[in-house]
């Protein structure tokens, strides 16, 4: 509904940089795991990373917003409709003269696309520190883009990985695996606002201390990653820790 429009209004929350310039219409929005790219026709691009937090919401010109105008980040606007980005942490202007590096050329092949690249990321996973937590390794969106937190529990969960399994301890069979099943949820769930990815909803994630669907073993859960800042599910028995 955006591209081939041309552009009416385009609002940064608290950026200095300038917009594109009068008359450009959009030419791409495309997503690189939780980057999505909005591409003017002078080359601008509009980059947001959603993180936990972040939503794009897309109105008619004129149609009451949802969400509080104070969670207002980026207005994308023509003449029919009104794209709005709420509470995304990053909202950022690139143009085509900058030579920023920009953060989604760093990310690994897209887990969402109908067609992965998983020959490329079983490469990057090979070449990855093999000490790591393997519920570490899927959220490294440099390894491959997609998953976050729910379908990192989720993914684990239904190939029986306990998440704090070193890397090492983890056969290239399995390893593939999992990022096939993260690839078949996320590509499932696309659109959709509930995520679900066992009989209409999650199997483990934010489950704590109740049942696991499947064997009725107690759900765990436990922080990892830098400074404790995330947060696995597993089923203590469906997914045995590993011992070695």
């Amino acid at each position: 509904m955006l591209v081939g429009r041309e552009l009416e209004k385009l609002h940064v929350h608290r950026s200095r940089k300038r917009g594109p310039g009068q008359g450009v219409s959009i030419i791409g929005v495309d997503s690189r795991g939780k980057h999505l790219l909005i591409t003017f026709s002078d080359g601008v691009i509009l980059h947001t990373h959603l993180q936990m937090t972040g939503d794009w919401r897309l109105y008619r010109r004129g149609e009451r917003w949802r969400k509080s105008p104070g969670a207002m980040r980026a207005v994308v606007a023509t003449a029919e409709h009104e794209a709005v980005c709420f509470a995304a942490p990053t909202v950022e202007l690139f143009h085509p003269a900058e030579t920023a590096e920009r953060p989604w050329e760093r990310i690994g092949p897209d887990l969402c696309l109908d067609e992965v690249a998983f020959d490329s990321i079983m490469s990057n996973v090979a070449a990855t520190d093999q000490r790591r937590h393997i519920a570490d390794v899927l959220l490294d969106q440099r390894l491959a883009a997609g998953i976050g937190n729910v379908y990192k529990s989720e993914t684990l969960w239904a190939c029986k990985v306990h998440p704090m399994t070193p890397l090492a301890a983890i056969d290239d069979a399995t390893r593939r695996q999992l990022y096939e099943t993260a690839s078949n949820q996320l590509r499932s769930n696309l659109g959709n606002w509930r995520r679900a990815t066992y009989r209409g909803g999650l199997g483990v994630y934010g489950k704590s201390r109740q049942g696991c669907p499947l064997c009725h073993g107690a759900i765990r859960t436990a922080e990892h990653g830098e400074g404790l800042s995330r947060l696995s599910y597993w089923c203590e028995s469906c997914q045995p820790r590993h011992r070695g």
